[in-house]
């Protein structure tokens, strides 16, 4: 269903036809705003069908009061549009001409994301330390791909605020070219570290930086409801669409239990649309899981992970794949700590999980990201006080920071008081 802001009117689409697969055969046009005994005809639907708004008042949909408008087709079905909440109840299919059509009803409301299987901290549940190994192959139709590549992710940092789960990812990548006939490319190019920022709000289910299909293994636009499409930036023959979520799917080698499914489809020049750009390459999608996030997107997908579960570990897949991708050495991180007491005043204390190694330091930042502090943790230390002293009451971050590359540590969040 579309919304044309402009003529205030909605436009119920019907895939099902004699057409070929993703081809809307049926257009019901819906107009809330219109009088009340206003009648009108709609595009592409079998000649003589006319709809009209019988009625606009209130309903209770799952408890809840809302606006719902209600329409009568000539050949006697109803549709019930909502508000807030869409379709109250409509034909299972838009074959006009068919006498008493099945029809599908509202259920119950949709829930808030983070209720619900959109909910980020459902899709994505890791911890520092946590791995997630991407194997990659091109989307071609070829008996020999040019390149293979790998790509290893692993958590540095996770903070849960009131409203969004942000992690920070270290992850490096590699390639392996093919001299097959027509390939391009030599050796194994190996890519520096690099650090990585996904952020998801936990109230509306949408992941911050995604914005459009890509392959950087960020999730794009997992909000997307059965079958609700969004125009693509810069690519205006293209829409991305979700998918019903279906949890009974079985689930392939290292990958849980397939939730979520977003597609890119393509219009061809008759005005239908398929799920490929060209007959020989396959088109732009992504599957998320339980717990790790995106197992499918694009050319790379999910073949091992290491993840700790209500604190046991749990791993599958072969972790020698990725053997030469973030040695332990440049790895290194700062130990986790604790602050206390949080909320302070004048001092606070750090007790580190483990001694600190050489080059460990302190960095204090303040709610607008200024460094406000700074010192060195002697080598060996396990304890650290770290002095607000002067400094305006509100948020800082605390965070260990290590020598090694430009790799961050952990950080805690603490609020100083008056």
């Amino acid at each position: 269903m579309r919304y044309d802001r402009a003529q205030r009117t909605y436009f119920l689409f019907w895939d099902g036809g004699p057409t070929p697969v993703n081809t809307l055969d049926r257009t019901l046009v819906l107009k809330p705003f219109a009088r009340v005994g206003d009648t009108w005809g709609s595009p592409f639907t079998d000649y003589g069908v006319t709809t009209t708004l019988v009625s606009r008042g209130t309903q209770q949909l799952d408890g809840v009061t809302d606006s719902v408008a209600t329409f009568r087709l000539n050949t006697g079905a109803t549709v019930v549009l909502s508000k807030n909440y869409g379709l109250v109840s409509a034909p299972s299919d838009l074959l006009f001409g068919m006498p008493n059509p099945r029809m599908l009803t509202l259920a119950r409301r949709p829930l808030p994301a983070g209720q619900s299987y959109y909910n980020p901290l459902t899709l994505l549940d890791l911890q520092p330390g946590n791995e997630l190994g991407y194997y990659r192959e091109p989307l071609i139709y070829s008996a020999f791909p040019c390149y293979s590549g790998w790509l290893l992710r692993r958590v540095l940092t996770r903070q849960l605020t009131a409203d969004s789960i942000i992690y920070t990812f270290q992850q490096q990548r590699k390639l392996t070219y093919s001299t097959a006939p027509g390939c391009f490319g030599t050796g194994i190019p190996l890519s520096p570290l690099e650090l990585v920022r996904v952020a998801a709000s936990r109230r509306t289910g949408k992941w911050a930086g995604a914005n459009n299909p890509n392959s950087a293994l960020l999730p794009v636009n997992t909000d997307l409801l059965s079958y609700e499409y969004r125009s693509v930036a810069n690519n205006p023959t293209a829409l991305l669409m979700g998918f019903p979520v279906v949890t009974t799917l079985s689930s392939n080698a290292c990958s849980p239990t397939p939730m979520l499914r977003q597609q890119l489809l393509y219009r061809t020049q008759s005005g239908s649309y398929n799920d490929y750009p060209a007959i020989d390459l396959a088109g732009w999608t992504q599957i998320l899981g339980v717990g790790v996030g995106l197992i499918d997107q694009f050319e790379q997908r999910l073949t091992y992970f290491r993840r700790t579960v209500n604190g046991v570990e749990q791993t599958c897949g072969n972790r020698s794949d990725f053997a030469t991708l973030l040695p332990a050495r440049l790895a290194q991180l700062a130990p986790r700590f604790q602050a206390f007491p949080n909320p302070a005043t004048d001092m606070l204390q750090l007790r580190l999980e483990a001694p600190a190694q050489p080059g460990t330091s302190v960095i204090v930042h303040d709610a607008l990201g200024r460094l406000v502090w700074q010192a060195a943790v002697p080598a060996g230390q396990t304890a650290m006080p770290v002095s607000l002293r002067g400094k305006p009451a509100g948020i800082y971050q605390v965070q260990l920071q290590t020598t090694e590359g430009s790799v961050p540590g952990p950080s805690v969040r603490v609020q100083k008081l008056p």
